[in-house]
């Protein structure tokens, strides 16, 4: 009987001990993407990334705090900060959150969890457990699936395109040239290729072959659905959309009425930046209709989420502002976030 008893104790001991492996490895397991993940819009990383909006929440570069990831609701309540590395192209997509460090302040270099001032990390969504993907000075980053499409910079050979696994396990050259990785859709980045005549190009993300998709003399390109948003600097700096299936092409804004110099695109919403007679922040509806004044001034970046779309002057980058995104526009409100 002390017998029996004994080896019922041992199997349930076992038991109890696989039990706990088991349950140590589902929790701690690497947690991957779906294959087209996609971690912020074109138009927010065309604007330096500061500002990416994720099941809820803003993640965002604090002007008020020199540049600290922060995280707020998306109505902009409950703001605090996550950790003190100065972020730029933020990408959020599961548990993990994505970004460029650019610590220049050497007080914050101690206080870096690998002490690195620069690179590409990957962190928790409370900013904590900052991982280097790469140690690089480091450009626009887009998340794409597992992968971060990057811009690297080597002392020696310049920037070029970097892929790395958001495992860690992978880092890797895709090209020589610093394609813009912002605007990926359907398994390919556009992009307005600077090294052959602007013409608006793709990069397949698995081979990264680079094809020449449309001969424009393009800026910032923007591909969703079945359109792709550029700045036609052959037509006056006039903001356009190009039909992907008929390659027929429609004037959006008008560059004679003063050049289009920036751009984000959310949803059907189009938010630019006109340099004429009268300077400022413009909207209007992705189809070119309903245009709307905003606001009057040098704008130096537009990032816009689902509630509220943010910008700053050029003259104050400490400053920020904000309008909605979609809704009646009845004034520019001044928010402080510290």
């Amino acid at each position: 009987m002390k017998k029996t008893v004994t080896i019922i104790i041992c199997i349930i001991a076992v038991i109890a001990v696989a039990a706990g492996g088991t349950y140590t490895y589902l929790t701690s397991r690497f947690q991957y993407n779906n294959k087209n993940a996609v971690g912020n819009t074109a138009g927010n990383l065309n604007n330096g990334g500061r500002f990416c909006e994720y099941d809820g929440k803003i993640y965002f570069s604090n002007p008020y705090d020199k540049g600290k990831l922060y995280v707020m609701n998306s109505d902009c309540t409950e703001a605090r900060a996550l950790n003190d590395d100065t972020v730029y192209y933020l990408n959020v997509c599961g548990d993990y959150i994505y970004y460029v460090r650019n610590n220049l302040d050497s007080s914050k270099q101690s206080g870096s969890a690998s002490g690195q001032m620069f690179g590409v990390y990957r962190a928790d969504l409370d900013g904590q457990e900052a991982e280097a993907l790469s140690s690089s000075i480091s450009g626009i980053a887009c998340l794409y699936g597992n992968s971060l499409y990057y811009q690297y910079y080597d002392a020696k050979k310049g920037m070029s395109l970097y892929k790395a696994g958001i495992d860690g396990k992978e880092n890797i050259q895709i090209s020589p040239n610093a394609y813009n990785p912002a605007s990926v859709y359907d398994g390919k980045f556009y992009f307005a290729d600077s090294f052959n005549k602007n013409r608006i190009s793709t990069l397949d993300a698995e081979t990264g072959t680079v094809s020449i998709f449309y001969d424009a003399n393009a800026y910032l390109a923007d591909a969703a659905d079945s359109y792709i948003y550029y700045i036609d600097l052959d037509k006056d700096y006039s903001l356009v959309r190009l039909n992907t299936s008929s390659k027929t092409l429609e004037q959006l804004y008008s560059g004679t009425n003063g050049r289009v110099i920036n751009y984000n695109r959310y949803g059907n919403k189009i938010f630019f930046v006109l340099e004429g007679e009268k300077n400022g922040l413009y909207r209007m509806n992705a189809d070119g209709t309903q245009v709307e004044y905003i606001a009057e001034g040098n704008i130096s970046s537009i990032h816009c989420t689902s509630q509220y779309t943010f910008f700053q002057y050029y003259e104050d980058s400490e400053t920020l502002y904000r309008i909605p995104t979609t809704g009646a526009i009845t004034k520019v409100e001044e928010i402080t976030i510290k």
